[in-house]
């Protein structure tokens, strides 16, 4: 028998070629949350945040929807992380803060993704170990987000 379910989803949609939105949803029996990041490319700095708490625990969740909008300006860099969780989970949150964490990880996986796709596209016979080295070239401040080297 099935005690406790939790379901977290992140979709990431690229709107024009200089902005991605990255939408996270944590649902269980205790909490239910959504938050909507707009991210600039390719400098991959976070220009807007929105939160919704739907279910939660405790009188401090609810503060995160304020101390969300702290996370506008902050770039993707190797302190990003743990700014979030101090800055943001302590404030607030820390479930929406590792929603928000798992946000910018996915986002980096997209991008990835997104453009080795459209490299083995132009060309079939792709030097994989290139391509990641030329991408992080390109994207130095996703390299803490992808194990791939």
């Amino acid at each position: 028998m099935l005690l406790y379910s939790r379901m977290k989803s992140i979709g990431v949609q690229v709107q024009g070629p200089e902005s991605r939105v990255v939408s996270g949803v944590l649902e269980d029996e205790l909490y239910g949350m959504e938050c909507h990041i707009q991210v600039s490319c390719p400098d991959f700095t976070i220009t807007s945040v929105q939160a919704r708490m739907k279910r939660f625990t405790t009188i401090r969740c609810p503060r995160a929807m304020e101390a969300f909008t702290r996370a506008e300006g902050w770039k993707f860099d190797a302190e990003l992380n743990g700014k979030i969780k101090k800055e943001i989970g302590r404030l607030g949150c820390r479930h929406m803060a590792v929603l928000m964490v798992d946000c910018c990880r996915s986002l980096a996986r997209a991008e990835f993704a997104r453009e080795l796709q459209a490299a083995q596209k132009s060309d079939p016979n792709l030097d994989k170990k290139s391509f990641i080295q030329d991408f992080f070239g390109k994207y130095p401040s996703l390299s803490g987000y992808l194990k791939l080297q």
